[in-house]
């Protein structure tokens, strides 16, 4: 079975679509055995990543899955599927689209980070100031998305090498270092994208 993930991220640069590709497939090589490794086909936008995703399921082929992995931009209850809830979020129609598989970075992909902090002190290097992230690291899905950032900025901020976090020059490096256990830990909505991953 060959999986593909069509994943939000890398804007409209190829270098930045080519760093977000990367950093993704690094980040899943800790999940699961080489034969198992996804296809990461990094997409920009969200809107790109749900149109290029429904095409692949509509054209699909044996022995083919695609997942769809989109940030939320927003808390999610519980009891609310992936696709139900960007139905309602985003106005996006699964119901034609048989076998689909779709996941969510809850609230957006920064909140992985901060389930290792570790990693992202190794990343930055002794002036990171992990005391100045929000939240619990065991539970990220509950920090709000308008927080991750300005935070990642704010705790960075006196590092000499890296300097402040930079979403283009930073995430998909950090993605690449993150502990995956730990993220699933954190989030449930990680943990059932590592499961379908090692499904496969």
């Amino acid at each position: 079975m060959t999986i593909k993930i069509y994943v939000e991220g890398g804007g409209d640069n190829k270098d930045t679509i080519a760093r977000c590709k990367q950093g993704f497939a690094e980040y899943c090589k800790k999940i699961a055995p080489a034969k198992q490794q996804p296809k990461i086909i990094a997409c920009g936008g969200r809107d790109q990543a749900f149109t290029r995703f429904k095409t692949a399921v509509q054209n699909g082929k044996a022995g083919e899955s695609c997942a769809l992995l989109v940030d939320s931009e927003g808390p999610v209850r519980p009891d609310s599927p992936p696709a139900i809830y960007l139905q309602t979020h985003d106005g996006w129609n699964f119901a034609h689209l048989p076998g689909h598989q779709v996941f969510l970075m809850v609230q957006a992909m920064e909140a992985w980070f901060l389930a290792d902090r570790n990693a992202l002190i190794a990343y930055y290097g002794a002036a990171f100031r992990p005391n100045a992230l929000p939240g619990d690291e065991r539970h990220i899905e509950t920090i709000s998305k308008d927080d991750l950032e300005p935070c990642l900025v704010n705790a960075s901020r006196a590092t000499k090498t890296k300097g402040s976090y930079h979403k283009t020059r930073h995430a998909f490096a950090l993605l690449a270092e993150i502990n995956p256990d730990k993220v699933a830990a954190a989030s449930s909505h990680a943990a059932a994208l590592h499961n379908f991953i090692r499904s496969q």
